[in-house]
């Protein structure tokens, strides 16, 4: 009779064979992958993209679960799901773990889709990527899927103007005039900087109306801070600085932003000073 075993943990395109080939994929990872992006297709979940990221991550798990004979998604000395992805540099927001044993591929498959949290994994329409791997052990093949929503890879200069355009698009949504936009270097530095408490900052910019400090990984998400100016007509300059802030606390995508806002009269001062 065959043995199967599978595990599950969450953390918050169909290629050619010859191009998986070129990255190192094996016959039966090639065959898992399609199978996964099949179930997807039955589902109406659009293809899970093939990401060497995750793959890379997936693999030195995968090893570790042949190396022990035994399923784990974190073995004693060895970094969290998140951590272990983060450490590729892949910028994502979200990521889970399937692991499985077993002697054939499609019976490995079979498992996981007959299991309820794996199946969820597989069907997912919060995760667009995937990378897994797969490592023989005597009779045994050793299984591992890391899937992720994988984001953009914006510069910070990216990013910053990214929600600078996404603010002066809610003010036109509010029927208000978009604000003056300047990149600042003390805000992104500030950014950069371990101090996230708005009302501290504030007080190195005397003439700013408010100040917002905010992490996200996507720009077009503004939190209420922003939206509240956004919808305020007497706000006539905004000055940014974003700083690109990977880690498992708000994610492995997450810029820090800081921007500073001015009233109009506040603005005409400012110029007459110099």
């Amino acid at each position: 009779m065959t043995k199967i075993r599978i595990l599950t943990i969450h953390f918050a395109l169909l290629w050619s064979s010859m191009l998986f080939a070129q990255v190192g994929l094996s016959s039966n990872e090639l065959k898992l992958f399609n199978l996964l992006n099949q179930e997807r297709a039955k589902a109406g979940q659009p293809k899970l993209q093939w990401d060497y990221h995750l793959a890379e991550a997936a693999r030195a798990h995968a090893q570790l679960l042949a190396n022990r004979r035994a399923l784990s998604h974190q073995f004693l000395g060895e970094a969290a799901l998140g951590e272990r992805i983060g450490a590729t540099s892949l910028r994502f927001n979200a990521a889970a773990e399937n692991v499985g044993e077993g002697d054939a591929v499609e019976k490995i498959h079979q498992g996981l889709m007959n299991s309820p949290e794996h199946r969820a994994n597989i069907l997912s329409p919060k995760y667009n990527a995937i990378g897994l791997a797969i490592v023989a052990k005597d009779d045994e093949l050793y299984v591992t899927q890391d899937f992720a929503n994988v984001l953009p890879t914006y510069s910070e200069q990216q990013f910053r103007d990214a929600v600078a355009a996404a603010f002066n698009k809610a003010r036109r949504t509010n029927s208000i005039a978009a604000v003056t936009v300047r990149a600042d270097a003390q805000l992104h530095d500030i950014a950069c900087s371990e101090n996230d408490k708005a009302g501290d900052i504030i007080h190195q910019f005397p003439q700013a109306e408010s100040l917002v400090v905010f992490t996200s990984s996507v720009p077009d998400n503004l939190p209420s801070g922003m939206q509240k100016v956004a919808a305020d007509a007497t706000v006539h300059r905004m000055n940014i600085g974003a700083c690109f802030r990977p880690g498992k606390e708000h994610g492995y995508g997450s810029f820090r932003v800081v921007a500073a806002f001015y009233q109009v009269a506040a603005a005409e001062s400012q110029r007459s000073s110099h």
